[in-house]
């Protein structure tokens, strides 16, 4: 078999590898920094609201891609009566004319049929742990939390209202934020940031103030 089979076999192997590798990375952060024993989940009686993460709008104020799955992934996690509150979080940040909270929950009303009176929006927050802070009022009326991001962002969110908020942890339930072989661009994306995270916030603070929105590029 000529050298270029095999050279062409090994790199197919080491894509699908690395695919592996990121699925069995976001399937485990899935099931991380959850109450034991879990919240219980189910009774008609239960407050349930689900936290939305803030995620960078596109500067022209249209929903990104990753605003999309975190919202899809909020909407698919409501128990059957669809009665669960949805706070979307998130300032304007990069220079986008609308904040992340806004355009988000404008896709949830308009693309997958939210009620209004469902929705709340937090639009001063520009980290994540401001996205928990803020949304406090509504998370200490819940009976029932869920917390809504792709799965290694929400495993950091967990541990960071674990951390905070050791009562409101205690009501976290399980979102349906994996599934397999979804969106693997935005997968792998968020676990090349998840990893690179430390080093960033350690050795270059001022893009880290930048992406999070505290400091805005000169027009």
């Amino acid at each position: 078999m000529p050298v270029a089979w095999w050279v062409a076999f090994a790199a197919v192997g080491m894509v699908v590898l690395a695919a592996c590798a990121v699925e069995l990375t976001h399937w485990t952060a899935s099931r991380r920094h959850f109450p034991d024993p879990p919240a219980k989940t189910g009774a008609d009686d239960q407050t349930e609201v689900i936290v939305v993460l803030g995620c960078p709008t596109r500067h022209n104020g249209n929903v990104s891609a990753n605003q999309q799955w975190r919202t899809k992934i909020a909407v698919r996690s409501r128990r059957r009566r669809t009665d669960s509150l949805l706070v979307f979080t998130g300032a304007a940040t990069l220079g986008a004319a609308v904040a992340e909270a806004d355009t988000m929950a404008g896709y949830a009303r308009s693309a997958l049929g939210v009620a209004e009176e469902l929705i709340v929006s937090e639009a001063s927050s520009r980290s994540t742990r401001e996205n928990l802070a803020f949304s406090t009022p509504q998370l200490e009326q819940a009976t029932v939390i869920r917390i809504a991001s792709n799965p290694l962002h929400a495993a950091r969110a967990r541990r960071y209202l674990r951390q905070s908020r050791p009562d409101l942890f205690a009501r976290l339930a399980r979102t349906r934020d994996y599934r397999p072989f979804e969106h693997p661009w935005l997968k792998l994306n968020s676990a090349f940031y998840e990893l690179g995270r430390p080093i960033l916030r350690r050795q270059f603070p001022k893009l880290r103030d930048r992406f999070q929105g505290r400091t805005r590029p000169k027009p």
